[in-house]
C-alpha cells in the first residue's frame, strides 16, 4: 500500500510506493526525507545529481519475465573510472530489484539472503572465485563508489557522500553484487538485459537523452578546441599536445600528458559518423596498444563508437584486420580440453590463443573512463572464427568483450574513410579461413560420390556368380622342373568374367614357387601368372613367431567362357618332402579393387582443400602461444576492446 506524507520543508506530498522503502527525496524542493513508521524526518537538502545521458528515470515502466514493474528510486555512484547509476524497481507485488546502469551495459539484480559466510571485502581480489548459493562465481570488479546523489525513494538510508564499498562477480548465466556498506554484506543476484527486452515505457525524451550532446571546450594545455559528444564521457585526449583531460566537471583539470614520437592519423576519421549492423554510430575516440612477444614490439588501432542507442561499443584494427566489439558481462566457463584450454560462451566453445600484458601507447578523443598514461593490462584472447572472447584484467577489475571479425569492406561501407583502407596482411586470430567453405562444398560432394560408389559396389557383390569352375590338388615331388597339367574344365556363362584362383599348400617351415598358365584350348589364349607361398614359424626370446602365409589368391579379370585347363610348374627347395596344393578357380567373384582405385580419385580434390585449410590453420596458430605446437585442429584472436 503507497503511504503518502508530507515533506516537511515545502509540504508537498512525498509518495512511498514500497512498504520496505525508508528514504524519499522531495521533487519539488529536493529535501531528504527519513521515513519512521508513519513519521518522516528531514535530513537536508539532497545534493544535484550529475547530468547524464540515461534513458532512464524516475516513473519509467516495463516487464521483466512478463511481471510488471515501476522505477520509483535513483542512487548516482561515482567510483575512480566514472559514474554509475542504481535504479530502484518495485513490481506490483511488492517485490523489490535494482536496474544498474554503467556505460551503456544495464544488469537486473534481486536481494538475496546469503546462506553462507563470504569473504571480507578486504580479502577479495580480482579474478577470485567465490562460491555463492552453490554457484562457481568470479570477482570482475571491486569498488569502493561515493553516493553522488539519490532521487525518488529507497529502501536505505544513504545520501550524497554515501560510501559503497562493491565487488561485482559473474559466471556464465548470473550477475551478482555483493554491498558491504552495512554491518554485514547484502547480496543481489540476477542477469544482464538490454532495454529493449524490458519492453520499457515513459523514457526520457530524445532531447534529453536521445541527441547527441555536444560540449565544446579549449584543452588547458595548448588552446586547441575539443568537443565532448557524450555527457557519460570523462576525459578526452587532447590530439595538438597529448593531453587527457577530466571532463568529469568544469575545471578540466590535466590526468595526464602523453608523449610519443610519432602522430597518428586515424584511417577512420574522429567525428565521422555511420550506419553499422543497423544501428548510427559515431567515433568518438581512438587509441593505440603495444604487446611486446619474444622481443618484438606489436599495435594495434581501437576506435571508440558512441550511440544513443547502443551506447558504446568498439573496432580495432591490426595489419589491415577488423574486430566489432562488444562488451559483456557474462563470463565463460572452462570446458574439457586435452590441448589447449578451452571456455565456453552462450553454448559456443572457444579456444585459448594467447596471453599478453598490453600497454595504451596513444590516445586521442573522448573515452568513458579516466585514461591514464601507460595504462597497462593483461589480456587473455580465446578464438572461435569469427568471433573471439578477450579477457582484460587490472587490479581492480576483468572485463570480458566479444569480438566479432569484419571485413575492412563493410567497414569501409559504413563510415566512408577519406583514403581506401588497407589490405590484410598475414591471417588474424579470429579470421574465418576462406578455405571453410571449399572445404565443406568437396567435402560433401565427395561423401555422395561415395554413397553412390559404395551402393554401386554393394550391388556387384550382390550380383556376382561365385561360380566353382575347378578343384583339385596337385602333387609335387621334391625335384625341380616339373610340370603338372590340369583335367580340361569348362568356364560356362555368356559373358567374359573375372575368375579367382586360389592356392593351398601343406608348406611347413618351406616354401613353394608355382608358375601357372591358364590356357584356353579353344582360343590357345594363355593367362600366365606366377605366385610364391612361404611359411615359417618358431619362438626366440620374444616368444612364438610365424612369417608368410601357406595360402594364396590372384584374380585373373575379362576371362571369357570355353574350355580351359591349368599347366603349373613347380619349384621347391630341394631335399623338400613331397608337397601338395589345393587349387580352386571360381568365376565372377566380388572385386573391390576398382572401388578402392576410384574412392581414392575421388579424394584427391577434398584433400587438396584439405590441405590449404590445414595450412591456413597452421600460419595462424603460428601467431600464437602454442605455435611450437599448432594444429589445424582448433580454430583461431588480437586484442579486444574496453
Amino acid at each position: 500500500m503507497n503511504y503518502v506524507a508530507h515533506c516537511p520543508s515545502c509540504g508537498a506530498q512525498v509518495l512511498f510506493r514500497s512498504a520496505a522503502s525508508v528514504l524519499a527525496v522531495c521533487e519539488y524542493c529536493q529535501s531528504t526525507l527519513l521515513r519512521h513508521d508513519m513519521d518522516v524526518e528531514n535530513l537536508g537538502k539532497m545534493a544535484t545529481l550529475l547530468a547524464d545521458a540515461s534513458h532512464l528515470q524516475l516513473g519509467v515502466e516495463g516487464r521483466y519475465h512478463g511481471e510488471h514493474f515501476a522505477i520509483v528510486g535513483r542512487i548516482q555512484l561515482q567510483y575512480e573510472q566514472g559514474v554509475w547509476n542504481e535504479w530502484y524497481v518495485l513490481f506490483d507485488s511488492q517485490r523489490e530489484a535494482w536496474l544498474s546502469e554503467a556505460s551503456g551495459n544495464y544488469v537486473f539484480t534481486f536481494p538475496t539472503p546469503l546462506t553462507a559466510d563470504v569473504p571480507a571485502f578486504a580479502d577479495l581480489r580480482v579474478d577470485q572465485r567465490v562460491r555463492l548459493l552453490n554457484q562457481d562465481f568470479t570477482v570482475s570488479n571491486i569498488e569502493t563508489a561515493t553516493c553522488i546523489a539519490v532521487a525518488g525513494e529507497l529502501p536505505i538510508a544513504v545520501s550524497a557522500g554515501y560510501a559503497a564499498p562493491v565487488v561485482d562477480l559473474s559466471n556464465n548465466t548470473h550477475f551478482a553484487s555483493l554491498d558491504y556498506s552495512a554491518d554485514k554484506p547484502l547480496l543481489y543476484l540476477g542477469e544482464e538485459v538490454t532495454l529493449s527486452k524490458l519492453a520499457l515505457t515513459g523514457l526520457r525524451e530524445g532531447g534529453q537523452a536521445t541527441a547527441m550532446v555536444v560540449k565544446n571546450f579549449n584543452c588547458p594545455s595548448c588552446g586547441a578546441a575539443l568537443q565532448v559528444h557524450a555527457k557519460s564521457i570523462l576525459s578526452v585526449a587532447c590530439g595538438g599536445c597529448g593531453s587527457v583531460i577530466d571532463v568529469g566537471n568544469t575545471q578540466y583539470k590535466i590526468l595526464a600528458k602523453y608523449h610519443s614520437q610519432v602522430h597518428y592519423t586515424p584511417r577512420l576519421k574522429l567525428g565521422s559518423s555511420g550506419k553499422f549492423r543497423g544501428v548510427q554510430y559515431q567515433i568518438i575516440g581512438y587509441l593505440r596498444r603495444r604487446v611486446t612477444v619474444d622481443g618484438l614490439p606489436y599495435e594495434w588501432a581501437e576506435y571508440l563508437l558512441y550511440s544513443d542507442k547502443a551506447s558504446f561499443r568498439w573496432l580495432s584494427e591490426e595489419r589491415g584486420h577488423w574486430n566489432f566489439i562488444s562488451p559483456t558481462t557474462r563470463k565463460p566457463t572452462p570446458s574439457a580440453s586435452l590441448s589447449k584450454p578451452k571456455v565456453s560462451f552462450l553454448g559456443r566453445d572457444y579456444t585459448h590463443f594467447q596471453n599478453s600484458t598490453a600497454v595504451t601507447t596513444y590516445v586521442i578523443g573522448e573515452f568513458y573512463w579516466r585514461v591514464r598514461a601507460n595504462e597497462t593490462i593483461a589480456i587473455s584472447d580465446f578464438i572461435s572464427p569469427p568471433l573471439m572472447l578477450s579477457r582484460e584484467l587490472t587490479a581492480k577489475e576483468v572485463n570480458w568483450s566479444i569480438a566479432e571479425y569484419v571485413m575492412p569492406a563493410e567497414i569501409a561501407s559504413a563510415f566512408k574513410p577519406d583514403e581506401a583502407l588497407m589490405e590484410p596482411i598475414g591471417i588474424a586470430a579470429n579470421q574465418p579461413s576462406p578455405h571453410n567453405a571449399t572445404m565443406r562444398r568437396y567435402g560433401n560432394a565427395f561423401v555422395i560420390f561415395m554413397l553412390i560408389l559404395l551402393v554401386l559396389q554393394i550391388g556387384f557383390v550382390i550380383a556376382a556368380q561365385r561360380a566353382l569352375v575347378f578343384h583339385d590338388v596337385l602333387n609335387f615331388e621334391s625335384y625341380t622342373g616339373r610340370s603338372v597339367t590340369t583335367q580340361p574344365f569348362e568356364i560356362k556363362g555368356g559373358h567374359a568374367a573375372n575368375l579367382q584362383v586360389r592356392n593351398q599348400a601343406n608348406i611347413d617351415n618351406n616354401w613353394l614357387y608355382l608358375d601357372m598358365a591358364l590356357v584356353n584350348t579353344d582360343t590357345g589364349q594363355r593367362y600366365q601368372f606366377g605366385r610364391e607361398l612361404s611359411y615359417y614359424h618358431g619362438y626366440d626370446s620374444d616368444g612364438a613367431w610365424t612369417e608368410g602365409r601357406a595360402g594364396d589368391e590372384v584374380v585373373l579379370s575379362s576371362v571369357p567362357a570355353g574350355h580351359y585347363f591349368m599347366q603349373v610348374d613347380a619349384d621347391m627347395a630341394a631335399n623338400s618332402l613331397p608337397l601338395t596344393d589345393t587349387i580352386t578357380l571360381v568365376r565372377d567373384v566380388p572385386a573391390w579393387s576398382n572401388f578402392w582405385l576410384t574412392l581414392v580419385g575421388l579424394s584427391i580434390v577434398p584433400l587438396i582443400a584439405w590441405w590449404r585449410g590445414s595450412r591456413f590453420e597452421s600460419q595462424r596458430w603460428d601467431e600464437s602461444d602454442y605455435a611450437d605446437s599448432s594444429d589445424s585442429g582448433d580454430s583461431g584472436g588480437d586484442g579486444g576492446g574496453d
